[in-house]
């Protein structure tokens, strides 16, 4: 495979702006914590979000796998695990101290009563209390926010890593050879198996590291071989159709699967379908993406590279914006597209100050500025964006 997948690139990008409306509903939904909240609540936007959240962060995994491929036929083990730190923990640290702490203040705030400036929040140390509590930085304090999902990232690199450097080496046909299997029809049945039993593991801060490393290694495989995304893009259909109604029907079934014995065996199978829908949702995307959107162009070109300062800094301007305009004697539709609107615009703006700014572009993970290159040449590594629900 020598051509660059304009459609992975392009799926990435998509994730990344869906994470506008996904967190701005966050201030808006019934039941869940979060830094702020407005007085206008919705039952619908929380259906919006489990079902968006049962296959969002999924797909960030599995593009960041099949991304990984490619990155390490360019580099020895070393390098890719020295760019790693370069790419993922740098932001990482700079995101936890500088990024995140705007809400975290938003949220000491509004949750904990928190009557101090931002600045006496800094100076204090207040925004480096560990917190314990179980919604922890939604009440002030040191957080990960968003970077959570660069933190597993990270970790998953490393801990892929030889697995990863086999399969570009040795391993690499049998590699191609699972990637084959895995796309016919009858072994759509055998990756919820494993991801059934990854969700059964533990999690951390509400986060199961197990669970998106399987999704990740799937990524690395499936992409192998190009008659995997074949069959996805063959059968695109029917995965989105059996993918939507799967994960609707487990955002519209809360109550149900609450009244569930847990464990049980009605349980297990009904867990059991639904990651089949969750597998076939990823395939849906992967063959529309194929059928549609393998292309370059400007706009690819342009998002493609912001996509990753884009995921560290949206859920901050959210927080920061929502801040305000949930105050806003407006109706709630209304503070929901401002929230969404000037958040966006936000983002972005403070993106364009990043991008040209070379000491910047180092702390958000950004490669050093360069000029275009030609649009057929070998897929480039994941910028690694993404988040979290």
């Amino acid at each position: 495979m020598t051509r660059r997948l304009n459609y992975i690139d392009w799926l990435r990008v998509l994730a990344v702006l869906l994470l506008f409306p996904f967190h701005t509903s966050r201030v808006f939904n019934y039941g869940e914590p979060f830094y702020i909240k407005s007085v206008y609540l919705s039952q619908a936007i929380n259906i919006f979000i489990a079902f968006v959240d049962r296959w969002h962060m999924p797909l960030f995994f599995l593009l960041a796998g099949a991304s990984t491929y490619f990155s390490l036929a360019k580099r020895s083990s070393g390098q890719y695990a020295w760019e790693r730190v370069l790419r993922l923990f740098v932001p990482l640290v700079f995101g936890i101290l500088v990024v995140i702490p705007p809400q975290t203040f938003v949220g000491a705030t509004y949750n904990s009563g928190y009557t101090g400036t931002y600045w006496q929040y800094i100076a204090s140390g207040a925004f480096l209390k560990w917190n314990l509590q179980p919604a922890g930085d939604y009440y002030g304090g040191l957080g990960i926010g968003q970077l959570w999902f660069i933190l597993f990232l990270f970790l998953m690199s490393l801990v892929a890593l030889p697995f990863f450097a086999w399969g570009r080496r040795r391993g690499t046909k049998s590699v191609q050879a699972w990637a084959r299997a895995l796309g016919r029809p009858i072994m759509w049945l055998v990756p919820p198996v494993f991801i059934f039993f990854a969700e059964a593991g533990p999690s951390i801060a509400g986060k199961n590291f197990i669970y998106y490393l399987v999704f990740f290694v799937f990524g690395f495989i499936v992409i192998a071989d190009e008659s995997f995304a074949e069959s996805a893009e063959r059968y695109l259909w029917l995965e989105l159709a059996v993918g939507t109604i799967v994960c609707l029907a487990w955002a519209l079934t809360a109550p149900f699967r609450d009244s569930l014995p847990d464990p049980s065996l009605p349980l297990a199978a009904y867990m059991y379908v639904v990651m089949l829908g969750e597998w076939m949702m990823l395939l849906g995307m992967l063959g529309a993406g194929r059928r549609w959107l393998d292309r370059p162009s400007v706009a690819l070109a342009y998002l493609g590279e912001s996509s990753y300062p884009v995921y560290i800094l949206h859920q901050t301007v959210i927080v920061v914006v929502a801040s305000f305009v949930v105050y806003w004697h407006v109706p709630g539709v209304v503070q929901w597209l401002l929230v969404l609107t000037f958040a966006v615009a936000g983002t972005f703006a403070i993106y364009e100050g990043v991008r040209r700014v070379g000491a910047l572009r180092f702390l958000f993970g950004m490669r050093p500025k360069v000029r275009a290159l030609p649009a057929e040449q070998p897929v480039a590594e994941e910028p690694p964006e993404g988040e979290p629900a």
